[in-house]
């Protein structure tokens, strides 16, 4: 049996209502049942973290496909890790794992009526093109979310009130999305 995991922060720990829920993962098990689907997302949880866990959650499992879907908190104002620093990371990640098994996943759009102070759209897409060209640079998989969101006439029913984690909808989304690569690589 094949292994998935999904590294990354709030989102993908599958944060919902205030409380970390099984959606990504129970969704994702719902559509690849072939597949063992391990979520080691971390709420709050930024590129200089993952860094410190990539062995023991990840390499340590032995993974056939690893999603890496981190940047909302990177990008983040308050808490802000330097682009060029993002960048380092993820290329350290990437090649702690093995770029053959990576699904980069650009950081998530935020609904800028309530996160504009916080994530604004231009810094969230200058983190996403980071990932983009690692993406081409290591050649791994790239599910590009914020393209796929911003092409949506309206993407904020995919998110919760607070403008920025996921709702039942973008959750759904998220795993047809992690779906369809997974499909299009095998």
């Amino acid at each position: 049996m094949k292994k998935l995991i999904l590294f990354g922060d709030s989102i993908t720990a599958g944060y919902f209502d205030g409380f970390i829920s099984t959606m990504l993962t129970s969704g994702l098990k719902a559509q690849l049942p072939h597949m063992e689907i391990i979520n080691v997302g971390i709420p709050g949880d930024t590129t200089d973290g993952a860094l410190t866990r990539v062995q023991k959650h990840v390499i340590n499992r032995h993974p056939d496909y690893v999603t890496i879907f981190f940047g909302s908190n990177d990008a983040a104002l308050d808490s802000q890790v330097p682009i060029e620093r993002y960048e380092e990371n993820l290329q350290q990640i990437i090649q702690q794992i093995g770029a053959e098994k990576v699904f980069l996943i650009t950081p998530a759009l935020a609904n800028q009526a309530v996160q504009e102070a916080n994530r604004p759209t231009e810094t969230l897409l200058k983190y996403g093109q980071v990932v983009r060209n690692l993406a081409a640079t290591y050649q791994t998989q790239l599910i590009d979310l914020q393209q796929t969101m911003y092409d949506l006439s309206d993407y904020t029913d995919l998110l919760q009130p607070d403008g920025f984690h996921f709702s039942k909808a973008g959750y759904a989304f998220l795993v047809e999305q992690i779906v369809q690569e997974l499909k299009r690589a095998n």
